[in-house]
């Protein structure tokens, strides 16, 4: 068996890479998949419930002044508006905060490097088509909820994943489906960790609770809606009585 035989790359590595290609694309889809629902139940808790607190919270205020006034509340004790506005806050349901300019500038070197319009069709196989349109759509999430953290992780993971050029040199071949290997091997540490990130979030904890509600055969959300009604109708009637007490 000639040397050049003995340093060509094994059917077994590149067995394991394309087995860490598959591995990575599925635990992404379910990220993915993830990331959607958990934004899907913040845009409607924004829709839905964050209007009824928004009517709360000042009506709360307004309470607040008039027992203050009538002497039924100390000036500095803890308002019920204040303590409203850190959970929304919790949430994760709080409207996010203009984009930065670093954030932008981060925005526009991912858009630059991974978007998929920025590569010929010819060039690049169907996985890695999947993979530019999945940082892509992270990166548009990641840019939405202001995070730039995520943005340089997303990133960095391109610039380690962008090396699928293959060679007619066969040590060349071999260090490079090595590379290939540690790169997806990390890549999936990564999604790991977005993984428990997102679900030790506050939106992720409200929606365990909302599924397990549903196993159960009732409707949180629902319930919620009809908790912060009855809270305004509450504050309505209380703040009524004590202006009536002037």
């Amino acid at each position: 068996m000639s040397s050049s035989s003995l340093s060509l790359p094994s059917d077994s590595t590149r067995e394991r890479v394309a087995a860490l290609q598959l591995q990575v694309a599925a635990r992404e889809h379910e990220l993915n998949e993830l990331k959607t629902d958990l934004q899907q139940l913040q845009t409607r808790y924004l829709d839905d419930i964050g209007p009824l607190y928004a009517e709360l919270m000042p009506l709360d205020a307004a309470v607040m002044e008039e027992e203050i006034r009538l002497g039924l509340r100390l000036a500095d004790e803890e308002d019920d508006f204040d303590v409203r506005s850190a959970n929304l806050e919790a949430s994760g349901c709080a409207p996010a905060a203009a984009p930065s300019a670093d954030l932008k500038r981060m925005f526009r070197d991912i858009a630059k490097a991974v978007h998929p319009d920025r590569a010929m069709d010819h060039q690049i196989d169907e996985r890695t088509r999947y993979r530019r349109h999945s940082l892509m759509a992270e990166a548009n999430r990641a840019y939405a909820e202001r995070d730039t953290d995520r943005l340089r992780l997303i990133l960095r993971a391109w610039e380690l994943d962008h090396d699928a050029a293959t060679t007619d040199d066969p040590e060349a071949e071999r260090a490079r489906l090595e590379r290939r290997a540690a790169n997806l091997g990390a890549r999936l540490v990564e999604i790991e960790a977005e993984f428990a990130d997102l679900r030790r979030s506050a939106i992720a904890r409200l929606k365990t609770r909302i599924d397990e509600a549903r196993a159960q055969g009732w409707d949180l959300f629902a319930e919620m809606l009809r908790q912060v009604r009855r809270e305004i109708a509450t504050a309505h009637a209380k703040l009524a009585r004590m202006k009536q007490r002037r």
